[in-house]
């Protein structure tokens, strides 16, 4: 099983200059999300990403990369350990660790 779903929508709006872009998810299997996605912000700067899998009751499964730099590409898998649908796919960008900048949702069926 293999499906990809683009429709990223903001849930906390770019700020400072830092932002994702080209946000792709492709879910690899039933517990596999693999989450790719370009990391903006001031040149040179360090970011971090994170991603993860959630229903309404909480979060699944995340992810978090080591430290890149603003302009690199990211990709995070994450997987799930449990047979619990996931209803939400998220992705952040940080400015440093946990000081988040931007984050975006997509709605799974």
């Amino acid at each position: 099983m293999s499906s990809s779903e683009n429709s990223f929508e903001d849930i906390l709006p770019p700020s400072r200059g830092y932002s994702l872009s080209q946000v792709r998810l492709e879910m690899a299997s039933p517990v596999l999300a693999i989450f790719k996605a370009k990391l903006n912000g001031p040149e040179g700067i360090a970011v971090w990403a994170r991603a993860w899998l959630s229903t309404e009751a909480g979060t699944l499964a995340e992810s978090a990369s080591p430290q890149l730099k603003a302009g690199d590409e990211v990709t995070l898998e994450v997987a799930l350990r449990g047979a619990i649908t996931p209803q939400f796919a998220y992705m952040r960008i940080e400015s440093a660790p946990l000081h988040t900048e931007h984050v975006v949702v997509r709605k799974l069926a």
